[in-house]
């Protein structure tokens, strides 16, 4: 069984774009108008909220594995490691 607190279904980011070039023509190579920083940012929003949108909210076939290794016994979560991953969220917040 994997990892509750993992990466699954997070959008990967590929890191910072490279710099802009200087000088030269603003606009883009077919003719068009260089995009605004606003309207990549805004086609990026819309793109991770669609792929938000697709991702179930909750996982049912995974819910009711748990339920049933609770059930029969087989499921004994380690409350060290439960600590601890409460213990690196934590350390997310502000």
């Amino acid at each position: 069984m994997t990892d509750a607190i993992n990466n699954h279904g997070r959008v990967k980011t590929t890191g910072p774009s490279p710099a802009p070039k200087t000088g030269g023509n603003p606009a883009s190579e077919a003719g068009k108008p260089a995009a605004a920083a606003s309207d990549v940012l805004k086609l990026s929003s819309e793109r991770i909220m669609e792929q938000m949108a697709r991702l179930p909210e909750v996982d049912q076939s995974r819910v009711e594995a748990i339920k049933s290794a609770l059930a029969r016994g087989d499921y004994q979560p380690d409350p060290e490691v439960i600590a601890r991953k409460f213990a690196d969220i934590e350390k997310l917040l502000p």
